[in-house]
């Protein structure tokens, strides 16, 4: 059994590993041709409507500070910038629900707190991704994902559980309190048609 921790020992395998085949992905993908584009419109639109559909729940859900179009532009970009360093022209990067849940319970969060609020929500967010991705670099030149052998399935399967729980929490709160929005949008609208009338 290898030692749990060697630092930098999984990258460099993973750096030996795709540089055999890192140009032959590219050139083999950009000879194609026109067979490309099938498999390009696929992942095209099984990452772009997810995105637009939980791009619009979160901007629901934090007042319209991230909208749709920004979810959009930042799965573009981490897309393209993830296939030329992953190595692999078509990997599939998206937001999954998971990740809309985070960002409503952290705006949840600094709307409570009179020192962050929704105005320093997106600069708080941005450190929160900062000091994440350090962490996960600290992970990966630590070798930790040599560990994840000894993980069982029930923790994953725990892990899925707690996605459902979150969901089935999330659909209650909106059944319960979907009405009450609902009804008040009537009501603005109503008044603001009764204002432009008058």
């Amino acid at each position: 059994m290898e030692e749990t921790f060697v630092p930098l020992r999984g990258i460099k395998n993973d750096l030996r590993g795709r540089l055999t085949c890192y140009k032959q992905d590219w050139t083999g993908g950009f000879s194609a041709g026109i067979r490309i584009l099938a498999p390009t419109t696929y992942i095209f639109f099984a990452s772009a409507i997810p995105v637009i559909s939980f791009g619009e729940q979160l901007e629901r859900n934090t007042d319209r500070i991230i909208t749709a179009v920004q979810m959009l532009a930042s799965t573009a970009i981490c897309g393209i910038i993830h296939s030329i360093i992953g190595g692999q022209p078509l990997l599939i990067l998206g937001v999954a629900e998971p990740t809309v849940l985070i960002y409503t319970f952290m705006f949840n969060f600094a709307k409570e707190r009179t020192d962050l609020g929704p105005k320093l929500f997106v600069a708080w967010t941005g450190w929160v991704c900062v000091w994440t991705a350090f962490l996960l670099i600290l992970l990966s030149v630590l070798g930790a994902c040599s560990i994840i052998n000894r993980f069982t399935r029930i923790a994953g399967e725990l892990f899925g559980l707690l996605i459902a729980m979150l969901f089935m929490q999330q659909a209650i709160k909106e059944t319960l309190h979907g009405e009450d929005r609902r009804q008040q949008v009537c009501i603005d609208g109503f008044q603001e048609l009764e204002v432009s009338d008058s």
